[in-house]
């Protein structure tokens, strides 16, 4: 998970990055909200990385 969220980091970055040097309004705001999607992607499997790692480590101890 902790790898996944790396990767949709990234690819929601370079598609933001990408959005602000279109010229086509509409291609602006599809690459925009497909970037936000992987943001949240992103977040979504970070949060999942980090509670199963404290779910492994609470039982632990």
């Amino acid at each position: 998970m902790y790898i996944l969220s790396i990767i949709s980091y990234v690819i929601g970055a370079i598609l933001l990055g990408i959005s602000c040097f279109t010229i086509n309004v509409a291609t602006t705001w599809w690459l925009g909200g497909i970037a936000v999607v992987f943001l949240v992607l992103g977040c979504v499997f970070q949060y999942n990385a980090t509670k199963k790692r404290d779910l492994i480590h609470h039982h632990r101890h």
